[in-house]
């Protein structure tokens, strides 16, 4: 039960006391009549004074620099930008010469009786074809060990085809006194790649210093393809 539904129970219960008083008593005056309720006012806030509102204290703007008095208008407000260089071209390349030059070495090894026993004193030429004349690469002897010096020759650029690698072919010539001459053809010769080649030179017939015709010996590579 609220406040206000206490007082009107409150209230009926007065009115009812005084109206069986009364029907008791005709004599006794009416009772009086009930006031209404109410509630008290609130009390007013005091006025709130507002703040006073305080300037913003005025922006400073710098001052801009003086422009050098020497430039001329158009410098002096904008920079004129740098013309673009052009590349240098490359220096022209000699005819004829590659850019890099790649080389193999070759090997030769002189023996005789299925390489028991080597062979001095034999002359070693190593050729090339170019086309279609021959060029002498090196003309060596061979030491106590039937082998020369290494020679180092031109080589064709790295292949990236490894099954088709390219190469360079070089003939290589052996001769030497009381054994036949012996040749053998288009050896190839891979860049940064060492060939060896191994001579088994048979001797001479017993009495004859030279072979006769068609007695020397050829061997031609035939380099595996794949």
């Amino acid at each position: 039960m609220n406040r206000q539904e206490f007082e009107d129970t409150a209230r009926r219960y007065r009115e009812e006391l005084f109206r069986m008083y009364a029907s008791q008593n005709p004599a006794a005056p009416p009772p009086p009549k009930p006031q209404p309720h109410s509630a008290p006012k609130p009390e007013p806030l005091p006025p709130v004074q507002p703040e006073p509102v305080r300037a913003a204290p005025p922006e400073t703007v710098p001052a801009a620099a003086p422009l050098p008095a020497d430039l001329p208008p158009e410098q002096s407000t904008q920079e004129t930008p740098a013309p673009p260089q052009e590349p240098e071209p490359d220096p022209p390349e000699a005819p004829g010469l590659p850019k890099r030059d790649y080389t193999g070495i070759i090997r030769v090894h002189t023996a005789t009786a299925q390489g028991a026993r080597p062979v001095s004193g034999a002359a070693v030429i190593i050729t090339r074809t170019v086309q279609g004349d021959p060029e002498l690469i090196s003309l060596q002897s061979t030491d106590d060990s039937g082998n020369i010096e290494p020679v180092q020759v031109p080589a064709p650029q790295p292949s990236a085809d490894q099954r088709n690698p390219q190469s360079f072919f070089y003939d290589i010539t052996v001769q030497a006194q009381g054994y036949y001459r012996e040749q053998s053809a288009d050896v190839p010769v891979f860049p940064n790649v060492t060939s060896v080649q191994n001579f088994d030179l048979i001797p001479l017939p017993a009495g004859t210093d030279e072979p006769d015709t068609g007695g020397d010996l050829t061997f031609y590579n035939n380099m595996q393809r794949y």
